[in-house]
Parts: structure tokens; C-alpha cells; sequence
């Protein structure tokens, strides 16, 4: 039991007035009599000395005045728990992919764990420990324990990952759990200075800090952009490979790339402190996996392997359901100047009637149909309003484009798209299966453009602009590109597809099936599935037969960007006191005054009842003072 408000037991002072105003009333009595003659000639009595003699009434209204006195000083009841002998500590380790960095006595993580075993072993053997690490998302690597054996093996057997590092949840979560605690202490073990740690620095002060690494030597693969024209083979896909190098000397290394296993470049590089080469490949020897490797032997090695993928030639295979002659006649002039694609032009009435068969990607112009032949993947341009497929708000005037996300697949090697100026756009909203990867924006107001997500099994996409006839000309150039490359995002689920994806960051599996996943480091969970890739590499989600590649990359300038100042540490300022108790426990102020409020309900009862006693049911005729006065 423990009192918040202490302060408030100068209120028992209330008793001893109760007291005196109890001895006060006993000395004066009224007494009901038929006629007053006869007291007029008694003498009043010598007063005596009067006793305390407290009745039910009395003892109702101390009860009243306590309750109400320990109600206000706030008691609580503690678990019954007996706190930690020792202190507790909490061990927050950095596990990002920069705690990989090699130094001269062994990497940053090594290090690490060297200081927290130490740490462990200063806190003796009372106390309780528990282990958080930090990098994209904070976990506990270890619940609260005594035993040190555990504590010792579960810092063995910690590892860094290759994702980025978000220090700012796992400190917090430490924070909060300590708080719980008595005179628990929080260790955190990094290599980013204490001002990332993105807390303030009076709640630093709190924590025991300790920055590791020096050593900036590194230059790493920071990304690769895979460009093809749509509906065009290998042959003219062209990839872009940015080399950069994070030190401050000059460095050498070797650039190698290989298709499904297959040789393609090797490129010497020479990189300028600080600078980024970037390295063009063209016609790769066939399509699949690509997988590049930089020779530099430098000190952090996760980012000296990427992955990409070269997809093979699909050519345009295209059912166009449109009423408008103008659109089929430009798009069929851009089928003939694809080798190999075709197009097939219905209207709207014949759709609805017998929609043809063996098509796999539709484009629907300005309407939305009832149903879709099941594995259709399908694009929606300037769909009017009322529909449950691509809802929009209303149509909108001149718009342009002002945002896109160029590093989704739609829009890889499209370049700006700044320069795409849409007239009459449908103002989309924001759909629970897709992802808004245009915005534009019209009189003052921003709207998702283009929305493309998978949509039960299929691959859906929804343009607000209009097509319109006149696609082939200069000025409509970039949306004719931006159609064309979303057809061709839509084609791909029918051949081999790669889903890549960055460390640390959460991206959509997509449909179809996602179990089993094969490969260390990558997770997959909730509904629509997200995969998270805790390592580099290459994954398989799905059975096989319908499985699909994960490709994972570290992209990441704050990992790879090793230089340091440290070692350095920061000894906490602030102490929690030492055999503190712990904040938690159950309130009971409430339940007093509950108490005080049902005493005051007795009370009341009970001066009734000495009432009707007294007095009875019939009104006195006249009272007389005892003498006692």
C-alpha cells in the first residue's frame, strides 16, 4: 500500500472537532414535557464532569470523516509481487546493417556485445535484465530474467540484420518498460551519435549511451534502375547501376554482373571520395534473375551484392472495349510498331453481351463493367462515377502532374513525368486493394491520377485521363508512355515476375499464393500479405509450380554511410532512485468514497430512527431544558 497525495492525513484533524462538537451537543439535552410549572421551582443541579459516552450516530460519522480523509490522500494497492532485489536493466543493441562494419578489433556488433556483457556483468546477480534490439522495427530479444546463463547466451546469439535502423521506437519501448521497474537502468549500444537517437536531451540523460565505429571505408551498390520499352525483349532493356563510394580516399573496385547465371560486364571503376559512378549496361545475354557484385573488399559487405530482375519480351496482347474509333485507330497504329502485339477493338454493347475469350490484359475506356472474365487483368481510363472498381469524386478541368512514386514498376525508366498535362481527369479516390503511384492536382487540389494494386487475383488499374485519338501527337506523348507502361505492369503476372523489395520496409506480396516462404529473413504476414525482408538476397513465396521470386535489397545512404566519430559513451545524468517503487497498482479512492457516501446513507438512517424515538409520531407540547445547561 502506498499513499500518492501523503499530505492529505492532516485532514484526521476533522476527528477531533467531530469530537468536541459530539461532547458540546451531550451538554445540552431537549427534553419533551406536558407543562413547564413544575421545573420553575427546581434548582438546576452542580454541573458534573461529563463523560464520552459515543453512540451508533457517532460512530457512522467517524466512519464518514475517515473514509473521506484516506480517500483524498489517494492510497493505491501494490501487486503483491515483491520488487527486484537489484536494479533492473534494460539492454537496447543496435542490429542495423552498418553494426556489420568491420573495425580494427572486429566488427561495431562485436563490440557491442562485448560492452553489454560487461555491463551484465557489473549489474551482479540480483537485479533482472531484459534485451530490446533496434533496426527498422524494435524487438525483445530476451524477457525480464535473473538467470544470467540466458542473459549471456541470448547476447551470443544476437546478429545484425541488413536492414536500416529506426533507434527512436526501440528506446522508447525501453523507457516505457523501465518505468515499471524500480531504479531500473537503460544501456543502449549503437554507432549512431546520441542526437539520432531522436529523443530530447533531458530524456537522454537518462540512458547510459555508448557509440561505437570509426571507419568509413566503404563504397556499395546504392541502386539499379532496369529500363525496357514496353512490350520490347531483353535486347533492349538497359540497366543503370549507381557505385558509390562513402570514404574519404579515393577507391578501386570491380563491378561484375551476371543473368541467370549467366557472365554479362565487368567494369574497373576508379570512384572519387565521396562520388557516384554510374554504370550503364546494355543487352543483357537473355531475361531473369540479375545479380550484380562489387569487388571492392571494403568494410561493410551487405551492400556489395543487388539483385534485379530482366524480364522477357511479352508482346502487346491487348482487348480494347471502347465506342470511341479515334482510340482504336491511334492504339492500333502503336500495335503495328510492336513486333509481335495485336490488338482487338470491341464496343461496350458487345462486351456486355459475349465478352471474347482468350484475352488476358483489357483496357476499359470510360466505363466500368458489371462483371470481368476471371484471370483478366484489366485498366480502367477516366472511369465515370458510381462504380465499386475505381470510385471517383467528380471530373476536374485542366490537371497536372505534380508527384509519382518512380520506384514502383509502373513507372521504372519513364523518367519525369512533370511535362504530362491531363485535360477532363476524373478525380479517383483512395481504394483499399490499390496504391495511388500518380498525383495530380487541379484548381488547388491534389488527386491520385493513376491507381494500380492487385484486386482479388487479378492486377487492376485505374487512370483517370482521357484517352481521347490523338495519343500520337508530341504534346500527349508522355501519357501514351505512362498507358503503355501500365499495360505493360499488367502483362507480367502471365511469365515470370520478381517482387523487389528494400530491407526494413514493408512492401505488398501481392495475391495469389504466399506459403510457404523459402529463405532465412524474410516474413510475411497480414492480409493483403506484406513481406518484410530483414536480409539481403534472394526469396521464393508460394508452393512450387506458383512461385514467386523476392529479391531483396540494402538501398540505404544512412547504412552505407559508415563514418563515425566514435567510440564514444555518455554515462546517464539522471539516476532513478534507488529501491524506488514502482508506479503501478490498483487505486482505492474510489472505493472510499463509495464507503462515505454509503456511511452518510447509514448515518442518516440512524439520526432518523433517534428522532422518531425521541420525538415520536405526535408533535411535542413543550420541551424543557434538563439544567445540564
Amino acid at each position: 500500500m502506498r499513499f500518492d497525495h501523503p499530505g492529505g492525513f492532516g485532514g484526521l484533524a476533522a476527528v477531533a472537532v467531530l469530537v468536541l462538537l459530539y461532547l458540546y451537543d451531550r451538554r445540552r439535552r431537549t427534553i419533551p414535557v406536558g407543562n413547564l410549572f413544575l421545573w420553575r421551582r427546581i434548582e438546576s443541579p452542580p454541573r458534573e464532569r461529563q463523560r464520552f459516552r459515543p453512540d451508533r450516530l457517532f460512530w457512522a460519522q467517524l466512519a464518514i470523516v475517515l473514509a473521506l480523509v484516506t480517500a483524498y490522500t489517494a492510497p493505491v494497492l501494490e501487486s503483491a509481487t515483491p520488487p527486484a532485489a537489484g536494479a533492473s536493466l534494460v539492454l537496447v543493441l543496435d542490429v542495423s546493417a552498418s553494426m556489420q562494419t568491420r573495425e580494427d578489433d572486429g566488427s561495431r556488433f562485436d563490440e557491442a556485445r562485448r560492452r553489454a556483457l560487461a555491463r551484465v556483468d557489473a549489474a551482479g546477480s540480483d537485479g533482472e535484465i531484459m534485451i530490446l534490439t533496434a533496426a527498422a522495427r524494435p524487438r525483445v530479444a530476451l524477457d525480464w530474467t535473473r538467470d544470467r546463463a540466458r542473459v549471456r547466451a541470448a547476447l551470443q546469439a544476437l546478429a545484425p540484420t541488413d536492414a536500416p535502423t529506426d533507434l527512436a521506437p526501440a528506446i522508447e519501448l525501453a523507457r516505457g518498460i523501465a518505468a515499471d521497474r524500480p531504479s531500473a537502468a537503460i544501456a543502449v549500444f549503437t554507432d549512431l551519435p546520441p542526437e539520432a537517437s531522436g529523443l530530447a536531451p533531458e530524456a537522454r540523460a537518462a540512458l547510459d549511451y555508448v557509440q561505437l565505429g570509426r571507419s568509413d571505408d566503404n563504397a556499395g551498390i546504392a541502386g539499379i534502375v532496369v529500363t525496357t520499352p514496353p512490350f520490347h525483349g531483353p535486347n533492349e532493356t538497359q540497366v543503370t547501376i549507381d557505385v558509390r563510394n562513402y570514404s574519404r580516399t579515393t577507391r578501386e573496385a570491380v563491378l561484375e554482373a551476371r543473368v541467370a547465371g549467366a557472365p554479362w560486364a565487368r567494369r574497373s571503376l576508379t570512384i572519387a571520395p565521396r562520388a557516384t559512378e554510374h554504370v550503364l549496361l546494355a543487352r543483357p545475354p537473355g531475361s531473369g534473375l540479375l545479380e550484380v557484385r562489387l569487388d571492392g573488399d571494403d568494410a561493410l559487405a551487405a551492400d556489395d551484392h543487388a539483385r534485379a530482375w530482366i524480364g522477357a519480351a511479352a508482346p502487346l496482347d491487348l482487348l480494347l472495349v471502347t465506342d470511341s474509333p479515334a482510340l482504336a485507330d491511334a492504339l492500333a497504329s502503336v500495335a503495328t510498331a510492336l513486333v509481335g502485339s495485336r490488338i482487338e477493338v470491341t464496343s461496350r454493347q458487345r462486351f456486355a453481351a459475349a465478352p471474347p475469350a482468350g484475352r488476358r490484359v483489357v483496357l476499359f475506356d470510360g466505363f466500368v463493367p458489371e462483371s470481368v472474365p476471371p484471370a483478366v487483368n484489366a485498366l480502367y481510363t477516366a472511369p465515370p462515377a458510381g462504380n465499386d472498381v475505381c470510385p471517383t469524386v467528380r471530373r476536374r478541368g485542366d490537371a497536372m502532374v505534380v508527384d509519382w512514386d518512380d520506384d514502383h514498376p509502373v513507372l521504372a525508366g519513364l523518367g519525369a513525368l512533370q511535362a504530362l498535362a491531363v485535360g477532363g481527369a476524373a478525380e479517383l479516390q483512395a481504394t483499399s486493394w490499390g496504391t495511388p503511384i500518380v498525383i495530380a492536382v487541379a484548381s488547388d487540389a491534389a488527386f491520385p491520377l493513376l491507381i494500380v494494386g492487385e484486386r482479388g487475383a487479378r492486377r487492376t488499374a485505374c487512370l483517370g485521363a482521357e484517352l481521347g485519338g490523338s495519343l500520337g501527337t508530341s504534346d500527349r506523348m508522355p501519357l501514351l508512355l505512362l498507358t503503355l507502361a501500365t499495360l505493360r505492369w499488367l502483362a507480367e503476372p502471365f511469365g515470370p515476375e520478381a517482387l523487389l523489395v528494400e530491407t526494413g520496409r514493408p512492401a505488398l506480396a501481392g495475391a495469389g499464393p504466399t506459403a510457404p516462404v523459402t529463405g532465412a529473413g524474410l516474413e510475411i504476414a497480414g492480409e493483403p500479405p506484406v513481406v518484410v525482408a530483414e536480409r539481403t538476397g534472394v526469396f521464393t513465396l508460394g508452393p512450387p509450380g506458383a512461385a514467386r521470386l523476392v529479391l531483396a535489397n540494402l538501398f540505404d545512404d544512412r547504412e552505407s554511410d559508415v563514418g563515425r566519430s566514435g567510440p564514444a559513451e555518455w554515462p546517464a545524468t539522471v539516476r532513478p532512485p534507488a529501491g524506488a517503487a514502482p508506479a503501478g497498482g490498483r487505486p482505492l479512492a474510489a472505493w472510499l468514497y463509495a464507503a462515505a457516501l454509503t456511511a452518510m446513507a447509514g448515518e442518516w438512517a440512524l439520526w432518523r430512527r433517534s428522532q422518531t424515538r425521541r420525538y415520536g409520531s405526535a408533535p411535542a407540547t413543550g420541551r424543557a431544558d434538563d439544567g445540564r445547561g
